[in-house]
């Protein structure tokens, strides 16, 4: 496994090379194990690999026993509004696949915990 998509503030690189869905399966499990949330909210951008990649998030967050609220496509923004409003139902986290302004061949991930707080390196 390639560490090359993991950046100071987010997880982007190229797909498959950088990033694919034995990458996002383990992100999934990782995520769960470090911020321990009740619930995640996932959402996805428009590219090709996003779905893909989304699901193989989920089926890892999952399979460490995190539920999942699973928005579909949607805008970074969403996800983060989601992750803030619904705290008090147990929503410990957010998770937005996009590669934002990357080109085309690249997708990546932008990871926020309670309150929609951005992880980063520092965090």
């Amino acid at each position: 496994m390639t560490l090359k998509c993991f950046k100071a503030y987010d997880i982007r690189g190229r797909v498959p090379d950088e990033l694919n869905e034995d990458i996002a399966y383990r992100i999934g499990c990782a995520y769960a194990e470090v911020i321990q949330p009740g619930a995640v909210v996932v959402g996805r951008d428009v590219r090709l690999e996003s779905p893909l990649l989304s699901s193989a998030l989920i089926k890892g967050l999952r399979a460490a026993g995190v539920d999942v609220i699973d928005l579909g496509l949607c805008g970074t923004e969403e996800v983060y509004f989601q992750t803030f409003h619904r705290e008090a139902q147990g929503v410990g986290g957010g998770i937005m696949i996009t590669a934002s302004h990357n080109p085309k061949g690249y997708n990546g991930m932008k990871l926020v915990r309670e309150g929609a707080r951005p992880i980063s390196g520092d965090t």
